[in-house]
């Protein structure tokens, strides 16, 4: 890696290392493709191996990882192929989802549990731009999460979980801008207003314009990269 390490504190280790594996790859300085030295990141830290090869687990399931037995750790690359299906399977599962909050009658337990969410990224967001897009995913994360585990249904949460849709998203927008600030604080109104008037049609079609939009912008991206991220 180009850039040379500055050494950590010793005080929770592994979430100081995933936080800056996370922060080297998410702004390019580790590339897609490129293998992840678990020795020489230890050594510029000043950490043993432990610590990385935790924080690399957890980057993993954060789907920026690859780990190959044998071969090493990798940074995971995104095609269009890989947005396009991300998308659509996300698609299918919120557009159930809604669906089911609808038919089963939590409307009102899903609004409540995304009130901070919403606030959150509302915080987050100034005029046309982020103030802090970190917390405007996280904030974005934890409402789409809420939609799903609405459902209650184990299965179809830890599926969703694992598409790590919002990690993919994030990448992206450290590359370009993905989502306008005030696009996006408009299409979750949306949502939020067809959640209010219950018609599950509605809910379902804002949701598609949302979801379709943020997969086009990262497919435009993406063709300006030469089809990988």
């Amino acid at each position: 890696m180009a850039e040379a390490y500055a050494p950590l504190d010793h005080t929770d280790l592994t979430e100081q290392t995933y936080q800056v594996l996370r922060n080297r790859i998410l702004t390019r300085q580790v590339k897609p493709g490129e293998k992840i030295a678990v020795d020489e990141v230890a050594h510029g830290l000043g950490v043993s191996r432990t610590p990385v090869t935790d924080a690399l687990k957890r980057l993993a399931i954060d789907g920026l990882v690859e780990i190959m037995p044998r071969r090493g750790t990798f940074v995971s690359e995104l095609t269009a192929r890989d947005v396009e299906e991300l998308f659509d399977i996300r698609l299918l599962i919120e557009t159930y989802a809604a669906e089911q909050i609808v038919i089963n009658g939590k409307v009102t337990d899903f609004l409540e549990a995304i009130e901070e969410p919403t606030r959150v990224m509302s915080r987050a967001t100034v005029d046309d731009d982020y103030g802090d897009y970190e917390a405007f995913i996280e904030g974005d994360r934890q409402m789409h999460l809420a939609l799903v585990k609405a459902t209650e249904n184990q299965k179809l949460i830890e599926m969703y979980t694992e598409l790590n849709v919002h990690m993919h998203v994030a990448r992206a927008h450290y590359l370009n801008s993905v989502e306008n600030a005030r696009q996006a604080h408009q299409e979750h109104e949306a949502i939020l207003a067809a959640f209010h008037h219950g018609d599950p049609e509605i809910i379902k079609e804002e949701l598609c314009r949302h979801i379709t939009n943020v997969k086009t912008r990262i497919l435009e991206l993406l063709e300006m990269r030469g089809g990988r991220l």
